[in-house]
């Protein structure tokens, strides 16, 4: 998909689209996101500042979750689309440990080794070249930091794979928008058909210097959790992570 469409159907379905991604999954995403969270502050050091960024953060659900889970981690929610940042504001208003930037997947804005985990929930699909985003992703990661990428997937079995299209193609379209924005719901089928299956995400991550990659499926496979952790080659140079460091001064951490 154009990135032009996606942006837009973010645009307009962002006040709506937590109470709507409850419907599509009946609840069970809590479940599904406690689990990246989890992993996430894992990653972090037990004292001191803990770095995590939530890329394509949109409404800020992963991002207050990482904040609320330590008061000593630096969550970061990155997205490109303004109206959801606004969402993302007016959730995590008054968290001192919250940081929200308008910016590009695919171009992040910050430098080499700077998180100890960056995550990505429900929007790789939804990005021009997955690769790109992972690979950067990787690259302000600090060595020994997770990349995860929690995000929709089409089941393996044969026998649920009918049922799941048709769920994904007629129902979930109207429990997302209701009939008025049906329409704008309906790229979630299209861009799950055109993601990578599991097995192709483990060799993206892997393609992207991450070791002890694992997939974890949800709700028959109709959801997984993809974790790798960052190497870094040997005699490659290591940038300052100073912009976030300056950040995280200023916040008082």
């Amino acid at each position: 998909m154009a990135k032009e469409h996606v942006h837009g159907v973010f645009q307009s379905v962002a006040s709506q689209y937590d109470a709507a991604n409850d419907r599509i999954s009946l609840g069970m995403h809590h479940i599904w996101k406690k689990a990246l969270v989890d992993a996430a502050l894992a990653s972090c050091p037990a004292d001191g500042v803990g770095r995590v960024l939530d890329v394509c953060c949109g409404t800020g659900d992963i991002t207050e979750r990482i904040a609320k889970g330590s008061s000593q981690v630096v969550a970061v929610g990155l997205d490109f689309s303004a109206n959801m940042l606004d969402v993302a504001k007016q959730r995590t208003a008054g968290m001192d440990n919250v940081m929200l930037v308008e910016g590009n997947a695919m171009e992040l804005p910050f430098d080499d080794d700077t998180f100890d985990a960056c995550v990505v929930s429900f929007g790789l699909r939804n990005t021009p070249d997955y690769e790109q985003v992972v690979g950067e992703m990787a690259r302000v990661t600090r060595p020994g930091g997770l990349v995860a990428c929690l995000d929709a997937s089409v089941p393996d079995s044969d026998l649920i794979e009918p049922f799941w299209k048709v769920y994904y193609k007629e129902c979930m379209p109207v429990l997302g928008g209701g009939f008025s924005k049906r329409h704008e719901y309906e790229w979630l089928y299209q861009s799950t058909m055109e993601f990578l299956r599991k097995d192709e995400l483990i060799a993206l991550f892997r393609r992207c210097g991450l070791v002890g990659v694992n997939c974890q499926p949800f709700m028959m496979g109709s959801a997984a959790l993809h974790t790798g952790m960052r190497q870094l080659e040997a005699g490659r140079p290591r940038k300052r992570a100073g912009r976030l460091l300056r950040l995280v001064g200023q916040a008082g951490l």
